[in-house]
């Protein structure tokens, strides 16, 4: 039973997601919004969201730019349990999509943070909500001003 789990964890659910929006959007359809991502002044949200990935080597996926924009204002890495974990939160936020519900379903093979996701779904039920936060309507923005007004947690500078 142990082997089987640990041969589900290895599974690249998220890659055949990707590569199934590349397919229909194609590899180069937000290219050239990724390039002006890089453009904006330091510290704003579009040119960290843009740094971030860059830095894991990964480039703007169709569908999913408002979910890597909630990476950063909710700091979640991006991994497979920090994924679970931030979906967790966005339950807890309200967010009952399809996509959420799967990708949170994957914690089922991850009993270390069982415990988490309860912490997790309890912070998105008391946050305000972040589900129409988008990169078009905030990409220029002060990333500690959105962090302050959406995030886990509140920033003092």
């Amino acid at each position: 039973m142990i082997n089987i789990i640990q041969q589900l964890k290895k599974l690249k659910i998220t890659g055949g997601i990707i590569w199934l929006l590349q397919l229909i959007h194609g590899k180069d359809y937000l290219t050239s919004k990724l390039s002006h991502l890089r453009t904006l002044q330091l510290g704003t949200v579009g040119r960290e969201v843009a740094e971030i990935l860059d830095s894991k080597q990964y480039r703007l996926i169709p569908k999913f730019e408002n979910h890597d924009l909630k990476h950063i204002v909710l700091e979640y890495e991006m991994t497979m349990k920090d994924e679970i974990r931030m979906q967790a939160y966005l339950i807890g936020n309200g967010n009952f999509t399809f996509p959420c519900l799967i990708f949170f379903s994957l914690g089922i093979f991850h009993p270390t943070i069982w415990k988490d996701l309860f912490n997790e779904y309890h912070k998105g039920k008391t946050s305000k909500s972040i589900h129409f936060l988008t990169l078009d309507n905030c990409m220029e923005l002060q990333l500690i001003d959105i962090k302050n007004e959406y995030g886990r947690k509140k920033i003092v500078i």
